[in-house]
């Protein structure tokens, strides 16, 4: 019975392998990112901290979000960290709207995720720099008429 398991596990995994690779899983990032913008919400403001760093400062791992927002990351996120950082519902959504298996699902979170918060970070920068030229323009027009 054990062998039985056993063997049917091992031809499982070997299965949901080989169909991440012909699929391409492993190397697709476009569909992924969607769906991990979408998990992780609005991007962050100020005074208004996204999901993801109320998550991380309730677990101590607020420095490591904030290194990411910071700086162009090559480091890949241990799966601790993932683990720590979604809930379990949320990594079967991505890895069911992504259609990835739950291993390909973790190898590209631990692989986009810290990108995808320095980008994430840098948009919502953009966005209130923008915020605030626009107001400077409005009050511009305000003072000259």
């Amino acid at each position: 019975m054990k062998i039985s398991r056993s063997l049917t596990g091992n031809i499982s995994n070997m299965t949901t392998a080989i169909g991440d690779f012909l699929t391409g899983a492993q190397g697709d990032r476009s569909g992924a990112l969607s769906v991990l913008n979408d998990i992780l919400g609005p991007l962050p403001a100020p005074d208004q901290p996204s999901m993801l760093e109320h998550r991380a400062q309730e677990l101590g791992m607020l420095p490591l979000i904030r290194t990411w927002q910071e700086r162009d990351n090559t480091s890949v996120a241990d799966e601790s960290t993932i683990h720590a950082l979604f809930r379990p519902a949320e990594l079967q959504r991505f890895s069911n709207q992504t259609g990835l298996s739950e291993r390909a699902a973790m190898n590209i979170l631990r692989d986009l995720l810290p990108s995808a918060i320095r980008h994430r970070a840098l948009n919502a920068r953009a966005g209130w720099q923008q915020m605030g030229q626009t107001d400077a323009t409005t009050q511009q027009r305000v003072a000259g008429e």
